[in-house]
């Protein structure tokens, strides 16, 4: 497949958990189908290729950080209700909202089609894009955007000592160790989103994914899909 690799900050960041309640809360990481749509907006993409070609992509997440989380309420446009014939008066309401602070990702893009890099690339280098690029909420844009490793060639693999978030297809939480004397405990998201659907005008989740956040490289005791980029392993979802 052919790959770049480029870096995201932004001031704040907010990529919902499907599975929670009380509050929006957000995984420390861009889902896939998030990491698409940013390419569909750098490309001009509307909603329903977006989803189409989210398939023909592998995404790995070598680098992340932020600087902690807050919990802030956001207010959100609503609609009114409709009452009878008439529609009550629109309004804001408050919503409660994990956002994360100073968010910054390393990307990797996979795909065969090398004209599709290529063009993803040219628009990283030129800042030439379609659409306006958020750090998951609409309200976050991406503030810095830049190439880390241009156009390159890899194959898929096997690996077992992968570094940065760790995917895994399905709901199963991959079995691993640590190769410190002093483990620190890895993050497991279940469920996250891997590819969507169209319903009507509505989104669903089709596929899922499991990803560990390590802090550290870790040593999986069964072999994921990958790549090996200057000695480094990755999963790729």
């Amino acid at each position: 497949m052919w790959g770049i690799s480029f870096r995201i900050r932004s001031p704040f960041g907010h990529f919902r958990n499907p599975y929670t309640t009380t509050l929006k809360q957000t995984y420390p990481f861009p889902p896939k189908p998030t990491i698409i749509g940013m390419v569909g907006a750098m490309l001009g993409w509307d909603e329903k290729t977006v989803i189409e070609e989210t398939g023909n992509f592998k995404i790995a997440i070598p680098f992340w950080k932020n600087r902690g989380k807050i919990i802030e309420f956001t207010f959100i446009f609503s609609a009114g209700k409709i009452k009878g014939k008439s529609r009550t008066q629109k309004k804001f309401r408050p919503e409660r909202f994990e956002l994360l602070l100073y968010p910054e990702f390393e990307i990797i893009v996979l795909n065969h089609a090398k004209e599709v890099i290529e063009e993803i690339a040219q628009r990283i280098k030129e800042k030439d894009f379609s659409f306006p690029l958020f750090m998951g909420k609409n309200e976050f844009l991406i503030t810095d955007i830049y190439i880390i490793k241009k156009l390159f060639e890899t194959e898929i693999c096997k690996i077992n000592a992968p570094t940065g978030i760790v995917f895994k297809e399905g709901n199963e939480i991959p079995e691993f160790s640590s190769l410190s004397d002093k483990p620190r405990p890895a993050e497991v998201f279940i469920g996250v989103p891997k590819s969507l659907k169209l319903v009507g005008k509505k989104r669903e989740q089709k596929e899922v994914c499991t990803a560990l956040v390590p802090k550290e490289t870790i040593k999986l005791k069964e072999s994921l899909d990958g790549i090996k980029i200057n000695g480094c392993e990755y999963t790729i979802i």
